[in-house]
């Protein structure tokens, strides 16, 4: 039998070319078709289409088409009778074939083209791809990435891939991966098989499979054939759990010895062992990876092997270049590896988290020559449960391909995937067939549900696998979130660093936070009663109760069936009074637009209690509660009366059981608290958005300090405070660490050691700051224009270059459509921050000096474009929280002296914004060669002006009227070489 090639036996390759993605208002430019016949390219054909509009600059870079080329040529339609007769008799193979579909309706659908997408394909093939964009996959298939993105280059990719792709899995034997595969996709697979196995031909597809699944399951299907022909290699199963990956192992493969006893003496981390990591000449230089020793990484990374080896608490202030990931990384690599005592990284984005994981530890351990071991580690619902997946994973009579191809994706995962972590599933999988997102709560580990020794796959559950390579394991990443949430059943963790110290308040006042919702009882249903063609809980339970022939279980059944029928009525009642409620706060929303990025809230507050609006929202909570205990009665009482021997007849039930039980009780506890008496320290708030029937009361921590000094930092033997910004300027000691409760003002807890690394950069003559004295005010219509002009101008002048930073998505949004306008006609292209996007944009913007890059929130302090990506940021404004959030006016309240709201405001929301601010700034100068100018325009009003400039120390700063800024900030890219040259 021949190769993979073959498989494409009557098979045409398409890939289109238009001027945007929606087929209602864009048009095809180009078409590209590969034609392959028995595994042989027989023709080509590629043609260009004429466009009703000029093409928008993105497109002409993408892919290289000039409007000169398309001029004269006819239009699709035009075409489309030819083409028809082309494709005829083919299959149609497109890379997210969804695309093309939508754009060939007319070619493609009266001649009812079987289509074959080969992105589904290969996230079957292989799922633990980070990645299965065409790009991606010619650099994973060692193709090489494509010079320009056209049509044909595209078809000849995507027949490139797959037959990479298919080899493989022949050369590897893959035949049992996938026949599980066709059993989930298509009903009667089982039978097919078994009669190709028996020599016979198999029953034809037609009627039993979904049209639109028939290619692919005749492809996998043909593959299967292949691979059986094809033994698989011998794998000798190892014992124990799942292994970590090899290169995070230590080289001599020794492991972490056991944790030893705290009396056991510390072996310290000598000054000139740091320094022969990280100093000139040490081994990281020696590596010739790009490494230069830093003065200030050196002193830092040495007062933290003090830290780790004497205990007690470090606080640095990294200046921008510092290093600081390594400066930590050393030093705790060494003292772990020495002493048997693990050492925790948590940042709090997982950027940097990946750039941990994936850049700095991958390096010292080359460095060291293997010396450490290091894993990543993440909270238990992160990772897949093998029981629950196969569970949820089963398939009916009658499923349509969009409730198969998820369940067999998540199959594949189980077979492919090294740790089982479902943030890594597809994006793509999601947003193309959604009932992906609903099965993915239904397959998490939970510490409720798990059966631990007592479950067929615990030694390769990844799970418990990742708990036990933790303690094997020197160096842990983790995140904040986790670090605040640390379960018992994980490894101690007595040595700690906090890395992006100054999240560290939101993120505990997350870890204390709770919230009843229309979210939290939509899970909790889908969790009993089941969605999209899952199972819920209780079909499990009524087969259980009906087995056991016992009269009362029926009236049992119908019981709690009934009681969670009141659960979602009380609830839906409670919301509808929540929204009722919130009604007032929506109506006297300030006018400020930045705050039109959150729900209307309200604060209830002992008056919002004593109001007569209140009284039915209490009475819901009070129904809700009711509701929720008779459930739980029926749950945790009568259930055990009928089935007293659950737990050793059907354990995944029991368990799954005990998960519920544990929902509905947490439930139950928060209404409780909300209708009661509130508990002292705590923000209750409403919020509603009645379009999207969405409602939530709330109930946060109004001051973390004595929980993150007390009750955390005060149980680790050693913890290390890591920032760029621990300070809002020139304060003696870091607000950050006020707030934390660390700033040696509470008895019995000292302050950490203070240590401000300075930036490397010379900060005074590689950048310039102007605050523009007269801009109009951020919220306001004019600023709108005022704004795009100054982008666009500055843009103009640079070629591109400049990164806006805004306070407001909205604004954003409208003011990077007028720039678009503006700029695209002079070929400077305009990207705008999008969910999930901000690595590529950034790495664009790094890669091209022709582009204007703007984003929020997250582009503030998670971007880093060094070199000459970019040449200025502009800020809208100071990135202040409302006023009318709940929780800052309950953590401002105190703060304000005599009633003064100003000093609440000084002393809360103004550090908060001048931390972000100088994060923001921060992004202009990555490295030694970075030169560039920072506009604000918001210079602050002048009661607080000064405290602006202190956070600004360093740089050089100008307070200006805009017909000033703009002839000084000419002068100083025109000196720092950022004119765009003719």
């Amino acid at each position: 039998m021949g190769g993979a090639a073959e498989l494409f036996n009557r098979h045409v390759f398409l890939d289109l070319e238009t001027t945007g993605l929606d087929p209602r208002v864009d048009e095809v430019i180009e078409l590209g078709a590969l034609f392959v016949e028995n595994g042989q390219v027989v023709d080509r054909y590629v043609h260009f289409f004429a466009a009703s509009r000029p093409l928008a600059l993105t497109i002409r870079r993408l892919t290289g088409i000039e409007d000169a080329q398309l001029a004269g040529m006819p239009r699709l339609a035009d075409k489309v009778p030819e083409l028809r007769k082309r494709l005829a008799g083919w299959t149609v193979v497109a890379h997210n074939a969804s695309f093309e579909k939508g754009f060939l309706p007319e070619l493609l659908g009266p001649i009812r083209a079987p289509v074959l997408d080969s992105c589904e394909l290969m996230h079957y093939l292989h799922p633990e791809l980070s990645s299965h964009s065409l790009e991606a996959l010619l650099r994973w298939a060692g193709k090489g990435p494509r010079s320009r993105h056209r049509a044909m280059t595209d078809c000849e990719a995507t027949h490139a891939v797959l037959v990479h792709a298919m080899e493989g899995c022949i050369r590897d034997g893959r035949a049992e991966d996938l026949a599980d595969l066709l059993e989930t996709l298509d009903p009667r697979a089982a039978l097919r098989l078994a009669q190709i196995e028996a020599g016979e031909s198999g029953l034809d597809l037609e009627g039993d499979v979904d049209p639109e699944a028939r290619p692919l399951v005749s492809m996998l299907t043909g593959l299967w054939r292949l691979c059986r022909a094809s033994p698989a290699p011998l794998k000798l199963e190892a014992t124990g759990f799942l292994p970590g990956r090899p290169e995070r192992l230590r080289l001599d493969g020794t492991k972490l010895p056991p944790e030893p006893e705290e009396s056991t003496p510390v072996l310290p981390v000598r000054s000139e062992e740091v320094s022969a990591l990280l100093g000139p000449g040490g081994a990281l230089e020696r590596a010739q990876e790009g490494f230069a020793a830093r003065p200030a990484q050196l002193e830092m990374a040495q007062a933290v092997a003090r830290t780790l080896s004497e205990g007690g608490q470090l606080a640095v202030e990294a200046g921008t270049g510092t290093g600081k990931s390594l400066a930590y990384l050393a030093p705790a690599a060494l003292f772990a590896a020495r002493n048997g005592r693990k050492v925790g990284v948590a940042p709090h984005t997982k950027t940097l988290q990946d750039q941990l994981i994936e850049k700095d530890l991958p390096r010292l351990h080359r460095a060291t020559g293997g010396a450490f071991s290091y894993t990543l580690l993440k909270g238990q619902t992160n990772y897949l449960c093998r029981r629950r997946a196969l569970d949820v994973t089963r398939v009916e009579p009658g499923m349509s391909h969009a409730a198969r191809a998820p369940r067999a994706y998540l199959r594949a995962v189980m077979r492919r995937s090294l740790d089982g972590d479902l943030d890594r599933l597809s994006h793509w999988f999601r947003e193309r067939f959604p009932v992906l997102i609903a099965l993915a709560p239904a397959v998490r580990s939970e510490a409720a549900t798990t059966l631990g020794e007592r479950c067929p796959h615990f030694h390769r559950c990844y799970y418990h696998s990742a708990v036990a390579q933790a303690r094997d394991a020197d160096v842990l990443v983790i995140n904040q979130s986790l670090a605040f949430a640390w379960p018992q059943r994980y490894p101690k963790m007595e040595h700690l660093v906090l890395d992006e110290a100054h999240e560290v308040e939101d993120v505990a006042t997350t870890a204390l936070s709770s919230e009843l919702s229309d979210f939290a009882f939509g899970r909790l249903t889908e969790r009993l009663h089941g969605r999209d063609g899952r199972r819920g809980l209780f079909a499990e339970l009524r087969r259980a109760l009906f087995a056991s022939r016992r009269a009362e279980a029926r009236v049992l059944m119908s019981e709690i069936e009934s009681a969670l029928l009141s659960v979602g009525s009380s609830a839906r009642g409670l919301g509808e009074r929540v929204v009722a409620l919130c009604e007032p706060a929506s109506a006297s929303a300030s006018e400020d637009a930045d705050e039109t990025a959150y729900a209307p809230e309200l604060r209830i507050t002992a008056e919002v209690r004593a109001s007569p609006p209140w009284e039915p929202v209490r009475e819901g909570l009070m129904d809700v509660r009711e509701c929720l205990q008779s459930l739980h009665k029926l749950l945790t009482v009568g259930l055990p009366e009928i089935l007293p021997d659950l737990a050793v007849k059907i354990p995944p039930l029991e368990r799954e059981l005990a998960g519920a039980v544990s929902e509905v009780l947490e439930l139950t506890t928060l209404a409780s608290e909300l209708s009661d008496e509130p508990a002292e320290g705590r923000c209750y708030a409403a919020t509603a958005v009645p379009r999207k029937q969405r409602w939530s009361l709330s109930a946060q921590p109004v001051n973390v300090a004595a929980y993150v000094s007390r009750d955390f930092a005060q149980h680790k033997r050693s913890l290390v405070l890591a920032s760029a910004t621990l300070s809002t300027g020139t304060e003696r000691m870091p607000y950050v660490l006020g707030r934390l409760g660390l700033d040696g003002r509470n008895e019995g807890i000292p302050a950490p050691r203070m240590l401000r690394a300075p930036t490397p950069f010379d900060l005074r003559k590689q950048a310039l700051v102007v605050l523009v004295t007269d801009a109009p005010r951020a919220h306001e219509e004019a600023f709108i224009d005022w704004a795009a002009t100054r982008v666009s101008g500055l843009a103009q002048v640079m070629g591109g270059r400049v990164l806006g930073l805004f306070a407001s998505t909205r604004r954003m949004e409208r003011v990077g459509d007028q720039v678009k306008a503006r700029l695209e006609p002079q070929g400077i292209e305009v990207m705008r921050q999008s969910r999930g996007h901000g690595r590529s944009l950034a790495a664009r913007q790094e890669k091209d000096t022709g582009t204007v890059l703007l984003g929020t929130k997250s582009f503030w302090q998670g971007v880093d474009i060094p070199g000459r990506g970019v040449g200025c940021v502009f800020i809208d404004k100071l990135p202040l929280e409302p006023a009318s959030r709940p929780l800052v006016a309950a953590r401002e309240e105190p703060l304000a002296r005599g009633g003064n709201a100003h000093l609440g405001f000084l002393h809360y929301r103004l550090p908060r914004a001048l931390l972000m601010l100088r994060q923001g700034v921060g992004r202009l100068i990555r490295s030694h060669g970075d030169r560039g100018v920072v506009v604000i325009a918001d210079p602050g009003h002048p009661s607080y002006r000064q405290l602006l400039l202190d956070a600004l120390a360093g740089y050089r700063v100008e307070l200006l009227p805009w017909s000033e800024a703009r002839v000084r900030v000419f002068a100083a890219i025109e000196e720092m070489g950022l004119i765009r040259k003719a």
